[in-house]
């Protein structure tokens, strides 16, 4: 190779055998040359996938796996985010979802084999961790429109390909085993997978079947806060006066403070089953069947344990606050501190079948396709709290003892503090609560819950493409399509966290105060707020390091619980009821979903020439029909049977009722047309210029359209927190322009320039609403009306969406010797978001910062930089993927940052491949995950107010690959 490598080479060939997914590709330049290039591995991938970007008949990407089961990545999605405008959300470390362009899973319509399928989530949003990477050939990235393809994304269409054997004649199987293992919860896993495919009956019947096994052990630790609030400066909350850093007074204003400060540490056992089988026959070359089944199930169970820090209710002593009013340091006494013991888990089940004839008929192709989906998952979170005291208190004392000392109650006096420095991103304490101490711990509050969620999809689809021979026309494609779908949700709570509520006796006095008292003093009863002693032995606490990559006197050893049902059982005996876990179905919280969408389309396929170029295009029509109800069950707070506890520091609380649980149906009728338009023009020369416009929608989640919502029992006045769906909601709609200049070299490199325009004419927000309940608070006339805090989502206009999007990938064969195997694969997407109506979304309040004018989840810049080598037996990969930081939620979950706008700071993670070849049919390989141990960062709407720090650790992968 010389200097003409850069110049602009006429193209003699095309690259036609690209398009497989074996090792070894040959590529010849004409009829008259003998010479083969041989290309494998990593450089079969990316040329494959460079050959599809280029002759894809809208602007798109795509990735493909380096042979038969040899996905580039552990993740589809991890892969996925590789693509240029191609972002990824993780859970517990994992890529799960994807972004395109900064809009977020629920704006993209992702597809397997081009069928929707159901999934374990409320939302639309599909997760990737369901299907194993092992049994995927490929995933294209379509991001311009076109009417033969399923509406429904404003970001864009993922399709998700599983092998077809008929497309590899032959037998072929392949068998791998790896160990996984992640340094921060020091435990090691498996992964096995198997695949296998023949063709019989001379080529005419195929099939391929796929299995694979995985489990894993993965940690989190975390530390964080929630139930943000605020208090005046000049109020009864703080004890003397409030002071900045400079030691000047602060006389008035709202000062912000999170209510929990909480430090958690998380074991997740992973285990995930996948079967996908596909069945291939073709009686004549004019006809195939095809017949597709996959079965996913994936097991995650996580234990938790940890503290939280209650800092609500006044109380406040030599408070300290930033510029922003922010609480920074300060004291508060005789609080105990809770510890934070949790179970959370989700058994999840996805089965999937589809069925797919093609028959041609000379110019005449007719397509018939049919599937059914169906997931059900049982999500489980249960929070068990104890409360960590001084465990030197004399616990025999009843409270009429004249030895008695106020606070008892709880197990601290006067005399304990907790001094917390919020200087930093984790809250650090000096304390004499001893929560580390299992002597210390007394029964608490406690929750019991799960959900059960099931999603149903049908899907049936008649397409036509006839071939004309008029000019420039050159096809027509026609089809209809149908899908129901039905979404439900089931909810199920135990009826108390504290009491027995059949033997609880209604409190008497005639006193605030007695009454009170008596009510905390029902023994063997109530376990909230109470000195009820746990056995020691319960207990143990964490060896592990927690958070060691972070600095700080913050909370590095706390209990844990070495038996959950043994604790459970153990609250059983305070409660005297055996049975207290025993959870009801809860109506108001429960909900189905169904829709049904009928959709008819019509696009006109072009192709014509001229002297300087060839071009291709398509214009098109979709229309589409959508029908929703959702069932469910409404109540309204009943104000006449409000009841309230004095105020002893914490704050007052509420005991709310409710009128009888109502059943109700709403019903909701849309359509759309939407048109749409492409044009590819290809120079001769290796530059392709292509653009694109067309009319898109997305639907509202299905979790956003329910009658359902929430209904708190026992909260704070100042924390009446609710959620509830709109059936009412019409979904997003936009029209969206792309443009994209493209290059492609006879050596395999490629570079391009995307513009995009998105205008979005409908969005839905997430509004945090304040509503006056009518009720005066009576123990306190001061503080006035009681209010609800609501997050809904309501339509409204929505904002722009503009950017670029720069791609390059180049081979250095170039290069003299071992050289000549390394190159580069990098992209780089910028993209500027206006909200037209962000100021409307959110509350103005004192101290607080607004989001900004821009649109949710989108990252101002994010890129990839790959370098692979790929040369003889040899190949290896490191990448580093990276994004800006975001605005998560314009108004933030309620128990999170009560409403205020929450963003996601800047990440950029390293990842790590290698395998080396032994033989023709023997591979061993190693994989490194986040190299660097990166942490994700959340905060509220000040970076000093920390919502969220949290490492997953490393992730390693050596296994060993065998073929046939």
């Amino acid at each position: 190779m010389n200097n003409n490598k850069f110049k602009l080479l006429p193209v003699s060939f095309a690259i036609s055998c690209v398009l497989t997914t074996i090792p070894s590709i040959s590529i010849a330049a004409d009829e008259e040359e003998t010479e083969i290039i041989q290309v494998s591995g990593i450089r079969s991938s990316l040329a494959h996938s460079m050959e599809l970007k280029k002759n894809a008949p809208s602007i798109q990407d795509s990735i493909v796996a380096e042979d038969i089961g040899k996905f580039p990545d552990q993740n589809v999605a991890e892969s996925l985010q590789r693509i240029s405008g191609v972002m990824i959300s993780r859970t517990n470390g994992e890529g799960a979802q994807v972004s395109v362009r900064g809009m977020g899973p629920k704006f993209n319509a992702v597809k397997v084999n081009n069928r929707t399928v159901a999934t374990t989530e409320r939302g639309r949003e599909f997760d990737f961790q369901s299907i194993p990477s092992e049994l995927i050939s490929g995933a294209d990235v379509i991001k311009a429109s076109r009417a033969n393809i399923a509406e429904g994304s404003l970001g864009a269409y993922v399709n998700v390909n599983t092998a077809r054997p008929l497309s590899k004649p032959g037998f072929h199987a392949v068998g791998s085993i790896h160990a996984l293992y992640n340094d921060l919860a020091g435990e090691t896993g498996t992964k096995l997978s198997g695949i296998v495919s023949n063709t019989f009956a001379d080529g005419t019947l195929g099939v391929v079947v796929g299995v694979s096994k995985q489990t894993s052990t993965n940690r989190i630790d975390a530390a964080g806060t929630t139930h943000w609030a605020s208090f005046d400066a000049d109020g009864s909350s703080v004890i003397g006066d409030v002071r900045n850093t400079a030691g000047a007074v602060v006389p008035t204003g709202s000062i912000y403070y999170p209510g929990r400060a909480t430090y958690t540490l998380d074991q997740e056992d992973r285990e995930r089953t996948s079967l996908n089988t596909t069945l291939q026959w073709s009686p004549t070359e004019d006809f195939v069947n095809t017949v597709d089944f996959l079965y996913s199930e994936l097991s995650r169970q996580a234990r938790s344990s940890g503290i939280q820090v209650p800092m609500q209710g006044a109380g406040w002593e030599d408070l300290v606050v930033t510029d922003n009013n922010t609480v920074l340091t300060g004291i508060r006494r005789s609080r105990p501190i809770d510890t934070l013991l949790q179970e959370r888990g989700q058994d999840s089940e996805t089965f999937a079948f589809g069925y797919n004839g093609k028959l041609y008929l000379n110019e005449l192709t007719l397509t018939a396709d049919v599937a059914y989906s169906k997931a059900e998952s049982t999500p489980r979170g249960n929070t068990l709290v104890a409360h960590a005291t001084n465990p030197n208190y004399d616990n025999t004392l009843d409270i009429n003892h004249p030895d008695y000392i106020d606070g008892q109650i709880k197990g601290v006096t006067e005399n304990d503090y907790i001094n917390f420095d919020n200087s930093g991103d984790i809250m650090t304490l000096d304390t004499s609560i001893e929560f580390g101490n299992p002597a210390a711990i007394r029964s608490h509050w406690n929750d019991i819950q799960h959900k059960e969620l099931e999603d149903t999809v049908f899907e049936a689809k008649f397409d036509a493409n006839y071939e004309l021979d008029s000019g420039v026309f050159r096809s027509v494609d026609m089809g209809l399509a149908y899908t129901d779908r039905e979404k439900s949700q089931d909810t199920y709570q135990i009826a108390n966290g504290c009491l027995n509520r059949d033997k609880w006796v209604a409190p008497t006095g005639d006193t605030d105060e007695e009454i009170y008292t008596n009510r905390n003093t029902i023994f063997p009863y109530n376990t909230c707020g109470q000195r009820h002693d746990f056995e020691d032995s319960l207990f143990s606490f964490n060896k592990e390091a927690f958070l060691e990559d972070e600095a700080g006197n913050f909370p590095r050893t706390f209990v844990l619980v070495n038996d959950f049902d043994a604790y459970k059982q153990a609250v059983a005996d305070i409660r005297d009821e055996d049975d207290w876990t025993t959870e009801i179905h809860k109506p108001a919280s429960s909900v189905a979903n169904t829709e049904k969408v009928t959709a008819l389309y019509t696009q006109l396929n072009l192709e014509g020439d001229s002297s300087s170029f060839n071009w291709t295009g398509n214009f098109g029509v979709r229309y589409v029909k959508t029908e929703t109800s959702s069932t469910g069950h409404r109540k309204f707070l009943d104000k006449d049977n409000i009841t309230e506890s004095p105020d002893t520091g914490e704050g007052i609380i509420l005991g709310l009722e409710y009128t009888p649980e109502e059943a109700v149906t709403a019903v909701k009728e849309y359509s759309h047309v939407l048109p749409s338009f492409n044009l590819n023009l290809d120079f001769n020369n290796g530059f392709f210029i292509k653009t694109a416009a067309a009319k898109v929608i997305t639907r509202p989640a299905l979790e956003d359209t329910g009658v359902n919502s929430t209904y708190p029992a026992n909260i704070r006045v100042n924390q009446y927190n609710t959620k509830g769906g709109n059936p009412d909601l019409d979904p997003y709609e936009a029209t969206q322009y792309d443009l994209s200049f493209e290059y492609y070299s006879d050596g395999g490199d490629s570079y391009s320039v995307g513009l995009f325009h998105k205008a979005i004419d409908t969005f839905i927000s997430q509004k945090t609403v304040l509503k006056d309940t009518g009720y005066i608070i009576q123990s306190d006339p001061d503080y006035g009306s009681f209010y609800e805090i609501r997050q809904e989502q309501t339509n409204r206009t929505g904002g722009s969406v503009t950017g670029i999007e720069l791609a390059a990938l180049h081979n250095f064969d170039y290069l003299p010797g071992l050289l000549s195997g390394f190159g580069v694969q990098a992209n780089f997407t910028y993209t500027d978001t206006k909200d037209d109506e962000a100021a409307s979304d959110e509350i103005k309040r004192d101290s607080v910062k607004s989001g900004g004018s821009g649109l949710e989840g989108f990252s101002k810049t994010a890129y990839n930089l790959i370098g692979f080598y790929d040369k003889d037996n040899f190949q290896a990969r490191l990448a580093y993927n990276w994004r800006d930081d975001y605005l998560k939620h314009r108004s933030g979950p309620v128990i999170g940052s009560n409403g205020l706008p929450q963003h996601v700071e800047a990440y950029g993670q390293f990842d790590f491949s290698a395998s080396y070849d032994l033989s023709e049919n023997m591979t061993i390989s190693a994989e490194a995950i986040n190299l660097t141990n990166e942490n994700i960062l959340e905060y509220a709407d000040i970076r000093e107010r920390v919502t969220l720090l949290q490492y997953s650790g490393r992730r390693f992968q050596v296994g060993f690959t065998t073929k046939f």
